[in-house]
């Protein structure tokens, strides 16, 4: 069994106050069998049922769709303010950013980024018994699941005291984490210190412990599992410019570095990827501000992290690229890509030439540009595409879209959308046969009421339960 979800602490949607740019990540299906019946998270014996999990990671807040099956379209959210920001405000130490997200054995688990304190995050894990008595559509407080300084309702929280745990896979019956370990409030030229990555081994009295192996790079941002078991991943380092790859001693085994790959520019900004389907991973590169003398790219590299090739995206400006995410194909590579500058915004096909190693843009989602996807129903900020999330089958896409800048101390109109492709032989050649908004059967968004803001939704999982 393997769930997962990437994650990354301040999303692209830059501060109006700071004037900074910053980027989250998003995640992938999780799969599980037996079910319960009731709750945020339950889905009747016999029934299939599709969930969208998604962190508002600035708003502090965790939301749950029903994207297939029976139940109401919101399920309802739940509240991780532990830190409470007045009238929604999240300057100083008060936010506590949920991002990593992970739904495996009926249990999903969170990295909170800031609890107990601005420099130390901790993992909380909510069993989908705990939540049975939620699911019409309620904010859950925080008081139904911690008190007095403590969790409670069967909900457990490990302190990982370590600055800014970005990651989160799930793999058999352990958990990893991966450390960024360098503080996203100040300039990216000083994300120099070394990650690491966490592994919590289960332990007869519950509580875990806690192993680490080095990175062997800086600024780890995000992860790609790329295969089927999650005995092989892959690392954007944001710091230094690579990517690192590791594998596990044995099947199943401890995750341990086998090699890296270099990107040979630096100051630029490395931190989405996505796995190519033979091994090897597809790493997105642009320059730290948008520019109009340096390109963006795309590096891929093959499973021995031997440079394939890369290809440069042309343009007025540099392209500002968000998160990537696989597409199952019989006909070769095939990536979804979440395109953010403002005038091309868009959700882009990929496909990959393993020959050559080039990749190019071979088809777009053209129904959300034409429909008005990227429209806020208030503000004064245009969306922008951020989060993917693909199914099982590669038929149905989660996209969470934010705000192009949102303040401390105001409301965002983001949105989350379910879309669905035609079953076209090559993704290449797919259209959108519909979409939804799911958020719009959530609370809609009120200026006077923050639990109520979507200023960025910024870490999207699909959690498919049942048979």
């Amino acid at each position: 069994m393997l769930a997962l979800a990437l994650a990354a602490c301040l999303p692209d949607n830059p501060s109006l106050d700071e004037g900074t740019a910053e980027s989250g990540e998003s995640g992938d299906t999780g799969e599980t069998g037996g079910t319960i019946a009731e709750g945020l998270f339950g889905c009747p014996a016999g029934e299939r049922c599709t969930l969208v999990i998604v962190s508002q990671t600035i708003d502090d807040r965790v939301e749950v769709y029903s994207a297939a099956g029976p139940g109401p379209r919101y399920r309802g959210a739940i509240d991780v303010d532990l830190k409470p920001n007045p009238g929604g405000n999240i300057a100083g130490s008060n936010l506590d950013e949920p991002y990593g997200l992970a739904f495996v054995g009926q249990t999903l688990h969170l990295l909170l980024g800031h609890y107990p304190a601005r420099e130390q995050g901790s993992l909380v894990s909510f069993p989908a018994t705990s939540l049975s008595a939620w699911g019409n559509g309620e904010l859950i407080p925080t008081s139904a699941w911690f008190e007095a300084g403590a969790t409670t309702n069967e909900v457990t929280m490990v302190p990982l005291e370590r600055l800014e745990p970005l990651s989160l896979l799930a793999r058999g019956d352990r958990l990893h984490v991966g450390v960024f370990a360098n503080d996203l409030f100040v300039p990216e030229a000083l994300w120099t210190n070394p990650s690491e990555l966490l592994e919590l081994v289960p332990t007869p009295d519950g509580s875990p412990t806690i192993e680490s192996t080095a990175l062997g790079c800086a600024g780890a941002w995000s992860f790609a599992v790329l295969d089927e078991v999650g005995d092989r991943v892959a690392f954007a380092c944001d710091g230094d410019e690579q990517m690192v790859l590791f594998a596990a001693e044995s099947p199943g085994g401890k995750l341990v570095p086998e090699c890296s790959g270099d990107i040979p520019f630096s100051s630029k900004r490395v931190r989405y990827l996505a796995a190519d389907g033979g091994g090897g991973a597809l790493v997105a590169e642009q320059p730290a501000i948008v520019s109009n003398t340096e390109s963006s790219r795309l590096w891929w590299f093959a499973a021995d992290c031997a440079l394939r090739g890369f290809t440069e995206l042309e343009g007025a400006t540099s392209w500002d690229l968000r998160q990537l995410a696989a597409l199952p194909s019989d006909v070769g590579p095939r990536w979804l890509l979440a395109r953010a500058d403002t005038d091309e915004r868009g959700v882009l096909v990929l496909a990959g030439d393993p020959s050559s190693g080039s990749v190019s843009v071979c088809g777009r989602l053209d129904a959300l540009d034409d429909e008005g996807a990227w429209l806020a129903a208030g503000g004064a900020e245009p969306l922008q595409p951020h989060a993917l999330a693909v199914d099982s089958e590669g038929r149905n896409v989660a996209i969470g879209v934010g705000p192009a800048s949102y303040s401390d101390a105001a409301p965002g109109w983001g949105t989350v959308l379910w879309v669905e492709l035609d079953d076209a032989d090559d993704p290449c050649d797919a259209s959108v046969s519909s979409w939804t908004e799911l958020s719009a059967s959530a609370p809609g968004v009120d200026a006077m009421v923050p639990q109520t803001w979507r200023r960025a939704p910024d870490i999207v999982i699909i959690a498919e339960l049942g048979p």
